[in-house]
């Protein structure tokens, strides 16, 4: 757990970029003013971009990977490609290997998560919309994106942009039409020989019948029980991850039923994704709660929590939802607020769970800065303490708290399910988790010369100007900037 959390709070550190190339490559471009390519402009970058891509093909050695995300599931010609690859043999020395991505994973019911192909060496096509806090936060194997990126062998293929090797390095090429892009590489790759599925042999049926159709439902999986006075286990995260395999299995018993699960951005959250996902078990999400994690948007599931508990259809939808967030993400954007007012307003027909990590910190900002401000001290042990009173609220104090939370929820979801028991909104608040995590700001130094800082320090020195005393700086949690204030 603590290597988890070590690992997200790393994902925030600012580097310094190096400036001895002679162009930045593949950079983010800020834009001043839109910019949209006319169908001329975005004929001629197609173009461009197919030939570069069919030459890379041409060329390559040790063959090609094709990794889809999920959100190329829509795309027609994603779904006829899976279906003309073979599963009947191994794809260890095929001329191209097609495999979905880890994201595309995580919204499928799933125990045990489906090995992934080794594709070291080869031309790597990733379709989709890759995230980085995203991908740390369902142990993706990022390695394989930074050794392909430097060994010039990453093509990425998002919408209307797509970053591949030309000339010496990775650049991006905006404007492309990717459909058009997508449809060329499919028949480019046929033409190197049989495609072959990269999750083992006899496991593509499966797979697709959950990614696009409806499987055979399964029985109906026992309600989580636990013996002993600590239910064996020394890490209060394994008890959530064996409420997501819980809620994996019923979603396989009922797979036309919506069973979802949506994560904020924070230190415990992520934490707990990462014991998830390093259990081989889904996080049962959807494109929305992928799109979350991708923007690591701090506060954005309160809004989906209003939306399935206000809004049709999901309202009058029979569904098994949890929201999982820290305290201080639901505390500034008005989660418990707007929770109570969905409990005493609105009757929904769903069955949904708000989980509130409360271990009073902002713990990724304060350790970045290796140190806690007094003015950032989490005062609100007695503002949930209070809400205890309320019927549908609970505090877990400790694992063993939350182990019987835990198992409870798991037979009023079984009796839920049978219509035995009231949908309705209930808020668990945890207490008692926590990870040690030692500073992770580093060497400063390319921040005091970074040209940001600079930018700050004048804007910030003519703001103060001639004032008498010290000008309060009052600042948003984002962790891009918190190592600079």
């Amino acid at each position: 757990v603590d290597r988890y959390a070590k690992e997200s709070a790393q994902d925030f550190y600012r580097g310094q970029v190096t400036d001895d190339k002679p162009f930045l490559g593949a950079q983010p471009k800020l834009l001043t003013q839109p910019e949209m390519a006319d169908s001329t402009e975005a004929a001629r970058k197609t173009a461009v971009v197919i030939r570069a891509i069919n030459k890379l093909m041409e060329t390559t050695q040790l063959g090609v990977h094709l990794v889809f995300a999920h959100d190329a599931a829509d795309s027609p010609v994603t779904k006829a490609f899976l279906d003309s690859s073979t599963d009947d043999s191994t794809s260890k020395g095929a001329p191209t290997i097609v495999s979905l991505s880890s994201d595309w994973m995580h919204t499928l019911p799933l125990v045990e998560v489906p090995k992934r192909p080794q594709t070291s060496g080869r031309l790597l096509i990733f379709v989709g919309t890759p995230g980085k806090y995203l991908s740390m936060c369902i142990r993706s194997a990022r390695g394989r994106f930074d050794d392909a990126y430097k060994e010039n062998r990453l093509v990425i293929l998002c919408r209307s942009v797509c970053m591949l090797p030309l000339g010496s390095q990775e650049q991006n090429v905006y404007g492309v039409d990717s459909e058009v892009v997508l449809d060329a590489i499919s028949h480019a790759v046929r033409r190197r020989g049989s495609v072959f599925w990269g999750h083992g042999p006899g496991t593509k049926a499966g797979l697709m019948q959950k990614a696009f159709g409806y499987p055979n439902a399964e029985p109906m999986p026992a309600p989580v029980t636990f013996s002993g006075d600590a239910g064996g286990s020394n890490n209060s995260f394994d008890y959530l991850v064996q409420y997501m395999a819980y809620l994996n299995r019923v979603k396989m018993a009922k797979p036309s039923m919506p069973v979802l699960n949506w994560y904020d951005t924070g230190l415990l959250v992520s934490v707990m994704q990462g014991a998830i996902a390093e259990r081989g078990v889904s996080m049962l999400t959807d494109k929305d709660g992928l799109a979350m994690l991708r923007d690591s948007s701090i506060g954005h599931i309160i809004s989906k929590l209003n939306q399935v508990i206000a809004v049709e259809p999901y309202a009058t939808t029979k569904a098994v939802y949890n929201f999982f967030i820290g305290d201080g993400a639901c505390r500034l954007n008005g989660g418990v607020e707007l929770a109570l007012h969905l409990m005493e307003g609105y009757k929904a027909r769903s069955m949904t769970t708000l989980f509130i990590f409360n271990n009073h910190k902002w713990a990724i900002e304060d350790n970045l800065v290796a140190d806690s401000e007094k003015e950032h001290v989490l005062y609100n042990m007695d503002f949930y303490n209070l809400l205890n009173s309320h019927g549908r609220v609970a505090i877990c104090g400790n694992e063993l708290e939350l182990r019987e939370a835990i198992a409870f929820l798991t037979k009023k979801t079984d009796l839920y399910l049978k219509g035995e028991a009231d949908p309705g909104l209930s808020m668990i608040v945890v207490r008692g988790l926590d990870v040690t995590l030692p500073p992770v700001l580093g060497d400063i130094d390319p921040i005091l010369k970074s040209p940001e800082m600079a930018f700050m320090r004048k804007v910030l020195g003519k703001f103060a100007d001639g004032c008498n005393n010290k000008v309060p700086i009052y600042a948003c949690s984002a962790f891009e900037y918190i190592q600079y204030l």
